[in-house]
C-alpha cells in the first residue's frame, strides 16, 4: 500500500514538473513573440491620427523641463487646448505638441518669437528678427498650428474657420507640398530648413515621455 502510494506521489510530481515546464514555455514562447513584434519605421508615423500619450503625461513633461514656462495660460490649460483642436482635425496632438515643445524651446522662447504672440510653432517667421504672425489667444494660436500641420497631410479643409495666415498660402503657392507630407519625418527640410532630423527629434520626445516614470 505504501509502495503504491509512493508510485502515485512521484506520478504526481512528474506530472507537475512537466505542466510547469509547458507553462514556462508558454511565458517565454509570449515573451519572444512580443519582443519579436516588428516596431513602426518612424517614417510611417502620421501627422493624422490619435494622440498616445495622456494630457496629465504632456504636462507633467512639460513643467519638468520648464517650471516657469512663458505662457498666456496654464501648462494644463494649454495641453488641453492642443487636445481639443486636434482631435477636431484629427492630428496627433501629443506629437503637435511636442513639436511646439521644440519650436519654443520648451516655452521659454529666446528666439525671434515672443510669448505674448501665442505662437507655438514658429508660424511666419523667416530668420533675421522677423517674429512672425500674433494669435489673439493660446487657443488661437494653438489652432493655427493644428491648422498648418493639416494643410501639410491633408487637402480636406480645416473644420473650423481659418485662422492659420499661410494656410491658403501653402495651398496656393505650394501645391507639390499641400496635402502631400502626411509624416513627421516628412516635414524635413520643408517645415524647418534645412531640419535634416526635424522630424525625428519630435519622434524621438514623444518616446522618451512615454517612458518617463
Amino acid at each position: 500500500m505504501k509502495r503504491q502510494r509512493k508510485k502515485q506521489s512521484y506520478g504526481y510530481k512528474i506530472i507537475l514538473a512537466i505542466l510547469l515546464g509547458l507553462a514556462a514555455l508558454g511565458i517565454f514562447y509570449l515573451h519572444v513573440q512580443k519582443k519579436e513584434q516588428p516596431i513602426q519605421n518612424e517614417t510611417e508615423i502620421a501627422i493624422l491620427g490619435s494622440a498616445e500619450v495622456s494630457q496629465g503625461k504632456m504636462a507633467e513633461y512639460i513643467k519638468k523641463r520648464n517650471p516657469n514656462p512663458k505662457l498666456n495660460c496654464s501648462v494644463e490649460a494649454l495641453v488641453q487646448f492642443y487636445y481639443e483642436e486636434a482631435q477636431i482635425e484629427g492630428v496627433r496632438a501629443d506629437l503637435a505638441l511636442c513639436q511646439a515643445i521644440k519650436e519654443t524651446g520648451c516655452f521659454s522662447y529666446g528666439g525671434d518669437v515672443v510669448p505674448e504672440q501665442n505662437n507655438y510653432c514658429g508660424l511666419g517667421t523667416t530668420g533675421n528678427g522677423v517674429e512672425g504672425n500674433y494669435f489673439s489667444s493660446p487657443r488661437e494660436g494653438v489652432r493655427a498650428h493644428i491648422q498648418h500641420l493639416l494643410a501639410y497631410a491633408s487637402t480636406r479643409p480645416p473644420r473650423q474657420k481659418i485662422v492659420d495666415p499661410r494656410y491658403e498660402l501653402l495651398k496656393e503657392k505650394r501645391p507639390e507640398i499641400f496635402g502631400k507630407v502626411t509624416t513627421w519625418v516628412g516635414l524635413n527640410g520643408v517645415w524647418a530648413v534645412p531640419g535634416k532630423t526635424y522630424g525625428q527629434d519630435i519622434l524621438t520626445m514623444l518616446a522618451s515621455i512615454k517612458s518617463m516614470n
